[in-house]
């Protein structure tokens, strides 16, 4: 008995009759090799080792933090008497490095603030106020650099980054004042020294603010007069040194 033939309704479409090719499996990453893991340890712990004497540096940078030593106190003096000097004799290049100088002070504190909140050294409740306060250093420190080494320093360029300067020194100075205020616990006492630090800040980009306004002869007669600021503040500051020193050799 013969079979029937299978009619064209009963062949099979070709993308029935074609079969599925099953996709080839992705090659899994090969497992790294022991010394590759020992060799990225050995980073994470310089950078963790360097991170933490950094830290501890800023900690004790401050000269009425109770962990600071007489030489960083000594130090700290000494570079703020030299940089009032660079300020009032200016013999490396005028006004455009007595700028530069400036810069690079609101850029260094600046990224001192940006290295804290990197470390989580700051309270949460202030990492917002400060990252402001740290973005808007960077940004002007920035600035005045680089403009001071590509545009012609000329008397209203001066005056023009006097302002800018003045400008981010009072945002510094103003928001550290804000973040003291700032605290979860009301009964924990306000750091004044914090405070008056940044209150001088502050002013001091206030006043530069009114000097440039009125000219670049205004911007030199202030830079003298801070210059002279920082050399009293290099001389108190070794004069507090000597006394650290004398109290950590009585103990």
């Amino acid at each position: 008995m013969t079979s029937p033939t299978p009619s064209a309704d009963d062949t099979p479409a070709p993308s029935e009759a074609r079969t599925s090719v099953a996709a080839d499996p992705e090659p899994e990453a090969a497992a790294p090799t022991p010394e590759a893991v020992d060799q990225a340890a050995g980073r994470q712990a310089d950078i963790d080792h360097v991170s933490a004497i950094a830290e501890d540096l800023i900690n004790r940078g401050a000269p009425w933090d109770s962990r600071t030593s007489w030489t960083i106190v000594l130090v700290e003096g000494i570079v703020a008497a030299i940089v009032g000097l660079l300020f009032i004799f200016k013999p490396l290049g005028g006004s455009s490095t007595t700028l530069q100088i400036v810069g690079l002070i609101l850029l260094g504190g600046s990224l001192i603030t940006s290295f804290q909140l990197w470390r989580h050294q700051l309270r949460p409740e202030i990492e917002q106020l400060a990252s402001f306060r740290s973005g808007s250093g960077v940004t002007v420190g920035l600035v005045v650099i680089v403009a001071t080494f590509f545009v012609p320093v000329t008397d209203a360029v001066v005056a023009a980054l006097a302002v800018v300067v003045g400008v981010g020194f009072f945002v510094f100075g103003a928001t550290g004042i804000g973040t003291s205020f700032v605290r979860m616990q009301l009964d924990v006492p306000l750091p004044l020294a914090s405070i008056v630090a940044n209150a001088v800040l502050a002013l001091a980009g206030l006043v530069l603010v009114l000097a440039g306004a009125r000219g670049a002869d205004s911007v030199d007669g202030i830079f003298n007069w801070l210059g002279v600021l920082l050399i009293a503040a290099g001389l108190a500051l070794a004069g507090y040194s000597y006394m650290l020193r004398q109290d950590a050799e009585r103990r």
